[in-house]
């Protein structure tokens, strides 16, 4: 391989890592701005597996997960993906892993329903020149859970269509 040749691949590595991180970054701001069902359809691979930490936060599909995804998207919700501390290894050249560092806060009418940190475990690939979600693990280090009350009645943690009088 000659120096120019070496230092395309290099630069193509360089250029790779940077999507694999905005395509990671895409995802968490279709959720937070409420983005349309095509834009966050679009951050993923047809064949996508979520898989959320938790019993029942699964996922097996495009379909499916944007579907399971779909509740957090609530007007009345309100999300923040403080994501951070990308680590990008690229496995050949339309495979990579991602490591990113989550800070997680919801809130439904003003109040703070779920606080949390962990870390997201992606498998990315590249189809037509744009990186995709193949495989998407999140695991919380600490989670917080505060469940809402109307009228002195715990309507639960996402029961947000009981606070509606």
């Amino acid at each position: 391989m000659s120096d120019w040749e070496a230092l395309a691949a290099r630069l193509q590595a360089l250029e790779d890592v940077e999507a694999v991180k905005q395509a990671m970054y895409r995802y968490w701001r279709c959720l937070d701005d409420k983005l349309s069902d095509q834009d966050l359809r679009e951050c993923f691979t047809e064949d996508v597996v979520g898989d959320y930490g938790m019993p029942g936060w699964q996922a097996n599909g495009r379909e499916e997960l944007l579907r399971w995804l779909t509740p957090e998207r609530r007007p009345e919700m309100q999300l923040s993906h403080g994501g951070h501390n990308a680590e990008v290894e690229l496995l050949d050249a339309s495979t990579a892993r991602g490591r990113f560092r989550l800070h997680d806060w919801v809130t439904v009418g003003g109040k703070t329903t779920m606080r949390g940190f962990g870390r997201y475990d992606v498998v990315f690939v590249k189809q037509a020149g744009v990186w995709r979600i193949r495989r998407i693990d999140l695991r919380y280090q600490y989670r917080e859970e505060h469940h809402l009350f109307v009228e002195n009645v715990n309507v639960g943690f996402g029961e947000v269509q009981h606070l509606k009088r």
